[in-house]
C-alpha cells in the first residue's frame, strides 16, 4: 500500500480500465484530476478474420446458444450456469448454454453436467483465436459471468469488449461497472452473479425476444465498441494524454 500511494503521488496520470477503479483511487485520497479512464479494447482481428467467416453458421447446434468464451476457473464461477441450465431445461426448451475454452475448473463442470444429465449444455474445446470470433457471431447470446466479489465489481472482463465487437447481445452477470456499460448502452440484458435464478431468468428472456430486438442489440453493442472501446479509439486517447504531459512538462 506504501509502495503504491508513492507512485501515485510520483505520477503525471494514472489510467484505470473501469469508472469503478476511479472511484476506489479517489476513495483512497488519489487526486481525482490525475486520474483517466480508458477502456480496454479486444483482439479486432481475431473478432473478423474473414477467412473463418464462411462456415461459421453451422457451427453450433440448432437452438438458441448462449456462449461463454474464455477461461474457466475459479473466479467464473461456472457452478450457477449449470444450477441455471437445470432450471430452464423443462420450460425453455431451445436454450443451450455452450461453454468454449479450458481451464481448472473445466473437467469439474463436465461431471457435473453430465451427473445432472444437462443436456442443454454444450462444452466446446478451446480453438486459435481465428476460430474465436465466428462462434462469438453465431452465437445468438454471448454470456459474462464472475464471482460475486467486490473486485469484479469495479472490473469490465475483457471478453466484454469483445463480445460488443462481434455485434451479438449481452448477457452480462457481474455486477457493478459491466452491468452498468451494457444497460447504458442497451446491448444486451443483466443478471446477479451467482444467482441461477437471475441467470435463467435474463437467458428465457432474452430467447423471447424477436429476432429484431436481439438484432438491435447487437448492434448498439458493435456501434459502441468501434466508437468508444476500439483500438483506434484507445490509441488516440493515450495519445492525447501524452501529448498533454509533454506539453504541460
Amino acid at each position: 500500500e506504501r509502495v503504491c500511494q508513492w507512485v501515485y503521488r510520483m505520477v503525471d496520470k494514472i489510467v484505470v480500465l473501469s469508472p469503478g477503479f476511479r472511484s476506489l483511487l479517489v476513495s483512497r485520497g488519489v487526486d481525482e484530476r490525475k486520474i483517466e479512464v480508458i477502456y480496454n479494447w479486444c483482439d479486432e482481428s481475431s473478432i473478423f478474420d474473414a477467412a473463418a467467416e464462411a462456415g461459421r453458421k453451422n457451427s453450433l447446434p440448432e437452438g438458441f446458444n448462449i456462449l461463454f468464451a474464455g477461461t474457466m476457473g475459479k473466479g467464473q464461477g461456472l457452478v450457477a450456469v449449470l444450477d441455471a441450465a437445470e432450471m430452464v431445461r423443462e420450460v425453455a426448451h431451445r436454450i443451450r448454454f455452450v461453454f468454449l475454452g479450458s481451464g481448472t475448473e473445466c473437467e469439474s463442470l463436465k461431471e457435473r453436467a453430465a451427473s445432472r444429465g444437462l443436456q442443454n449444455v454444450l462444452f466446446l474445446p478451446r480453438v486459435p483465436m481465428a476460430e474465436v470470433g465466428p462462434l462469438l457471431q453465431a452465437a445468438d447470446a454471448l454470456l459474462v459471468h464472475l464471482k460475486d466479489d467486490p473486485l469484479y465489481r469495479v472490473t469490465i472482463p475483457s471478453k466484454t469488449q469483445a463480445y460488443m465487437a462481434a455485434g451479438k447481445p449481452v448477457l452480462m452477470a457481474v455486477s457493478g461497472d459491466a452491468a452498468s456499460l451494457v444497460e447504458e448502452v442497451g446491448c444486451g440484458l443483466t443478471a446477479l452473479s451467482e444467482n441461477p435464478a437471475s441467470i435463467a431468468e435474463a437467458a428465457m428472456a432474452l430467447e423471447k425476444l424477436p429476432t429484431g430486438d436481439l438484432e438491435a442489440m447487437g448492434k448498439r453493442g458493435r456501434d459502441y465498441y468501434w466508437q468508444e472501446l476500439s483500438l483506434s479509439t484507445g490509441v488516440a486517447r493515450f495519445k492525447k494524454l501524452f501529448s498533454a504531459i509533454a506539453r504541460d512538462r
